[in-house]
């Protein structure tokens, strides 16, 4: 198996929580492995040991230009002797991105859909969907989501030295968000939607983490749209990296770190609540 290093907390120092004796640690996943960082990594581990243990010898998967999990996937692949394909939501014809180059130096093959073939994909979970097209093979779906994905982000709550009132965090497939707030019932866990339009996301979620209800989907800071921006997201990130020391992306941590200002600007952080942001890596997709 892959060797990672563990994920410590750090402080952080930002001005808005300075002014409201907020305390805010943000959880160091970026920095778990260099290519399978943060959040992947917890996804895919015990895939890849189910993977090993049913003699499977292809990961197939999907995702699109800049797909932080198949770039994670196609390296890991190669780190453990698995071939890789993966279904990708662009044209053939266009230049591959640097995340889509390095897919496939590490030897993933890339198989180019459309958007209607790829929403149907995403209706493939069980493990051996693709075994006529590939034999032998291991299906994993859309960024991990799975129940052995959501086990490898529980292992967040073991890790843990204290109690956090609030942990927010990146959400795209919503794996994390599940294990998280299943590892910490305790705490009131926010996901934060990269995307426009992720309110199915509530309905999709429910049925893991009956009948608890210490979490929520935020679908107010994705800035436009998936990969999207704007200047007070960036400025922002902009500033946390000169104070702090840790670099974001604007596509999921730049986005969480967004909604955790406006939560304690508005009150809904209150002072003297202690805040964990989860960085879930994916820093690559920045390039």
């Amino acid at each position: 198996m892959i060797r990672v290093n563990s994920s410590s907390c750090q402080k952080v120092q930002m001005s808005f929580l300075a002014e409201r004796n907020i305390e805010l640690d943000i959880k160091r996943d970026d920095l778990i492995h260099p290519i399978v960082s943060g959040n992947k990594w917890r996804k895919l581990k015990y895939l890849l040991l189910d993977a090993q243990a049913k003699n499977c010898k292809t990961l197939v998967s999907m995702g699109g230009n800049w797909s932080n999990h198949l770039h994670a996937l196609a390296f890991a692949g190669k780190e453990l002797g698995f071939r890789t394909a993966a279904f990708v939501r662009a044209h053939k014809e266009q230049r591959l991105t640097p995340t889509l180059e390095d897919c496939r130096q590490w030897g993933m093959e890339l198989i180019f859909t459309n958007r209607v073939d790829y929403a149907q994909l995403r209706h493939s979970f069980q493990w051996n969907h693709f075994s006529e097209q590939f034999p032998n093979s291991y299906w994993i779906s859309e960024g991990g989501f799975s129940e052995l994905a959501i086990k490898g982000v529980e292992e967040i709550g073991q890790e843990l030295d204290k109690h956090y009132d609030h942990i927010f965090l990146g959400t795209g497939s919503g794996a994390t968000l599940v294990g998280v707030a299943k590892a910490c019932p305790e705490s009131r866990v926010t996901g934060v939607a990269a995307f426009s339009g992720a309110d199915y996301l509530r309905d999709q979620l429910e049925p893991y983490l009956k009948p608890q209800s210490n979490w929520r989907i935020d679908t107010e800071h994705h800035c436009g749209g998936f990969a999207k921006s704007n200047s007070e997201l960036e400025l922002l990130v902009n500033e946390f990296h000169q104070h702090n020391d840790v670099q974001f992306d604007t596509v999921y941590n730049g986005k969480c770190l967004l909604a955790i200002k406006d939560a304690v600007e508005q009150g809904r952080v209150k002072q003297g609540d202690k805040v964990l942001m989860i960085h879930t890596g994916g820093l690559q997709g920045m390039r």
